[in-house]
């Protein structure tokens, strides 16, 4: 047996054309429970939320002080956040905030009202009566828990249970609230809320959850993505209840802000500790560099080493200058002299500009009048005399003033060179000490800068810790959409109808493979549909006996009927084509010894079991010139499985024919 290269679907689509009734009931009934889903299922709304992520640098107070080194040093704090939206995105997306939003509504206990044959209604703000518990026993809750309640006659049936199929941990009935709810895990508070109708029949669910589990059902249910790669905001999108996800959205960017905000004062206050101990530091850093300043000034008896330099340098300059007049008139009154004790008093004294002596100048006129005088007079020339007694006292007079200024000079002289040589020391030693009085100075203004910018710095850190300033901002709220989404509804109608298709397909086909019969020739292997002919007249039987017969010399036609009725109506019609035949019945597999052998007629012989044909086949082709094997199958007789093991597996089907006789 071969297989087919192509996929055979006959048998497959006749058995569906048949069950075609059964594909209208599945129609009806999947159609009839989605539209019941879709009438009686509690809307879902879409709703998002558009968050802009803002750079708060520039927004937060005291971001816009200024200052020498305080601006160059802002540049390297820590304040601020970043506006990168990836970043945000992974906070507002984080675990801890799906928790904060969870804990802010209470999603870890989730009401929910059976209002009919499988429908039920979300309870959200509205249930009438309410779970009470600690935030730990949601905190620490292992798995998730029911609570079914029945309010009756202002009566209430509860039940504490795991799961829809579990045993029931804890009940009660006709218990007046509030009361006690019994769980493995804790005790529990059912209380009336401010919707309890004690006239009110009703049957709810509460579903307790932890709060780990509700956060990881949130980030499921709210898609967060970048709005756009253009711009910095976030989209918040839920599919829910509207006001349910109204509540989702906007606690989620709540919980977003206080995160952030919770970070910007941790960072604030971490700062202003910093700042508060730097500072203290500082002061005493401030006065011990101010006491060097003193210290310094003291020691080196400068106040300010820049002007006192100045003015030394003025002092020995103007020294000098004093020093070379000194000298000049020191020297000059030491020329009088010495001219003057080297005469006798007839030598002019020289004048020099700058020292101004009216004795000098006197005595000059006197010695060139008795120069003069001397020319023409004789000696004892009483005017001689006169002029004599004149020069002489003045002379002597003269000289001791010369003397005199001659010591005055050289004291005066020595005084001046000590003064410019302390003013020049002085003046020597001023750049080593401006240049230690410049790095205290510059010590001072460090820590003075530092200061001032540490004082900015911790005011800013306040107003920070006490700004209601917000990281991002709400451009949209959270909003709902007009109608309802219609996603799911379509969903269950397609599952419907796919449904409607599947099922009575896959129930048609288990139900073919179960009855298994040989109903038309296509329920045979490929290669042996080829040489099948349907029987449903004498037409038929001609042809096909004709092409079973169409051998040269004698033959034999060795017949397996599967109906036990139709061997004996071979002969007839091989006779009414006009062949010769004769008829033997086998009655064990030794009779087939009998079969003549180049026989001038065709034997038909009639196999007592059919399957038995493959071993009477074999004994017939080794005793038989020509012999054929007609194998009679009638539909819905035999089983595709029993007709293909037992008998067509084991025969050869070049020298095989059937014939297939319809019901």
């Amino acid at each position: 047996m071969t297989n087919s290269p192509t996929l055979d679907l006959r048998r497959q689509l006749r058995a569906m054309r048949r069950g075609w009734p059964l594909y209208l009931l599945s129609l009806a009934v999947m159609l009839g429970l989605a539209t019941y889903y879709a009438v009686n299922k509690q809307d879902q709304y879409k709703i998002k939320g558009l968050v802009l992520i803002e750079d708060d640098k520039e927004s937060l107070p005291g971001s816009h002080m200024t200052g020498g080194m305080a601006q160059m040093m802002r540049s390297f704090s820590l304040g601020g956040f970043s506006s990168d939206v990836d970043n945000e995105w992974l906070v507002m997306a984080s675990h801890d905030v799906h928790e904060r939003a969870v804990r802010a509504l209470g999603l870890t206990r989730t009401y929910v009202e059976r209002t009919g044959w499988l429908t039920k209604r979300l309870m959200y703000r509205d249930s009438p009566v309410l779970i009470d518990a600690p935030e730990a026993f949601f905190d620490s809750l292992p798995h998730s828990w029911k609570v079914t309640v029945s309010l009756h006659d202002g009566k209430a049936d509860i039940t504490s249970a795991k799961g829809r199929f579990a045993s029931n941990y804890w009940s009660t009935r006709d218990a007046t609230l509030p009361c006690t709810v019994k769980t493995p895990f804790g005790n529990l508070q059912l209380l009336k809320s401010e919707h309890y109708n004690p006239a009110a029949n009703i049957n709810m669910v509460i579903n307790l959850a932890s709060t780990n589990e509700m956060a990881s059902w949130l980030a499921k249910l709210v898609s967060i993505e970048v709005a756009n790669k253009k711009g910095d905001a976030i989209m918040l999108t839920v599919k829910d209840d509207r006001e349910r996800g109204i509540d989702i959205i906007n606690a989620l960017i709540a919980a977003y802000n206080r995160k952030r905000a919770d970070r910007r004062n941790d960072k604030a206050q971490a700062e202003v500790d910093f700042v508060n101990q730097r500072l203290a530091a500082l002061q005493q850093e401030l006065d011990e560099s101010e006491g060097r300043v003193t210290r310094f000034k003291q020691q080196a008896r400068v106040s300010n080493p820049t002007v006192e330099a100045q003015g030394w340098l003025r002092q020995s300059t103007q020294a000098q200058a004093e020093a070379a007049q000194a000298q000049t008139e020191l020297t000059v009154y030491e020329m009088i002299l010495g001219i003057l004790q080297g005469s006798d008093g007839d030598a002019m004294l020289p004048a020099f500009e700058g020292v101004k002596d009216a004795a000098v100048n006197r005595y000059n006129d006197l010695v060139a009048r008795r120069s003069t005088l001397a020319q023409s007079a004789t000696i004892g020339n009483a005017a001689l005399e006169a002029l004599d007694k004149q020069i002489k006292p003045l002379r002597e007079s003269i000289i001791k003033r010369a003397e005199s200024n001659i010591a005055a000079a050289r004291v005066k002289l020595q005084s001046i060179y000590g003064q410019a040589t302390q003013a020049q020391g002085n003046y020597s030693r001023m750049p080593a000490a401006e240049q230690q009085y410049f790095d205290l100075l510059r010590d001072r203004e460090l820590k003075n800068d530092l200061y001032v910018f540490l004082l900015e710095k911790r005011e800013s850190s306040l107003l920070k810790l006490g700004s209601n300033v917000t990281p991002s901002f709400t451009l949209d709220s959270a909003y709902s959409a007009v109608k309802p989404d219609s996603t799911k509804t379509m969903i269950v109608f397609a599952i419907a109808l796919l449904m409607a298709l599947l099922a009575p397909t896959l129930l048609l086909l288990w139900w073919q493979h179960r009855r298994d019969w040989v109903e038309q020739p296509c329920d045979l292997p490929s290669e042996w549909e080829a040489r099948t002919v349907g029987i449903a007249d004498d037409g038929d039987w001609t042809r096909l006996l004709a092409k079973a017969t169409a051998t040269t010399g004698g033959s034999v036609l060795l017949v397996g009927d599967t109906t036990g009725t139709t061997a004996s109506m071979i002969g007839e019609q091989m006779k009414k084509l006009g062949i010769n035949t004769t008829h033997e019945s086998m009655e064990c597999l030794a009779d087939v010894q009998r079969l003549p052998a180049g026989a001038a007629q065709v034997v038909v012989a009639t196999v007592p079991d059919w399957h038995d044909t493959p071993a009477y086949a074999v004994y017939a082709a080794q005793t038989c010139d020509n012999v054929a094997v007609l194998i009679v199958v009638k539909s819905h007789t035999v089983k595709r499985n029993e007709l293909n093991h037992n008998l067509l597996s084991h025969l050869n089907s070049e020298m095989c024919h059937i014939a297939f006789l319809f019901v």
